[in-house]
């Protein structure tokens, strides 16, 4: 099995672009979603992120912060997953129910252990 970074992003708010009840139903299916892949022991970890990002560049010299980028996408959160392999990684991705509800695009990151192995 290999990790796989799962980058979630939106180009929305789920928490203020649905209706309540829209909601209410995106927290049931994202539960379930979610619940599913930690009881088949695939989840390693999960987070949404909050608004506020700054990037940190190194521009001629000197590290700079500046706000997020200036685009309508954001990165919404991310799942740490484990996978047999790409194809795998993808499926899962490909079955968050998120895709319903707001425009998504969520990128499938293998991860290198520590030490190259």
């Amino acid at each position: 099995m290999k990790d796989y970074l799962l980058l979630i992003k939106t180009e929305g708010n789920v928490w203020t672009d649905l209706s309540p009840e829209h909601l209410q139903k995106h927290m049931e299916n994202g539960g379930a979603y979610i619940g599913n892949l930690a009881q088949n022991g695939t989840l390693k970890s999960a987070q949404p992120l909050d608004k506020g990002s700054r990037i940190v560049t190194n521009e001629n010299g000197q590290l700079k912060d500046g706000p997020f980028n200036e685009t309508k996408e954001v990165v919404a959160g991310y799942f740490h997953i484990v996978a047999e392999d790409m194809d795998a990684a993808v499926a899962i991705a490909k079955a968050n129910p998120i895709f319903k509800d707001i425009p998504t695009k969520i990128e499938v990151h293998p991860m290198m252990p520590i030490g190259g192995n």
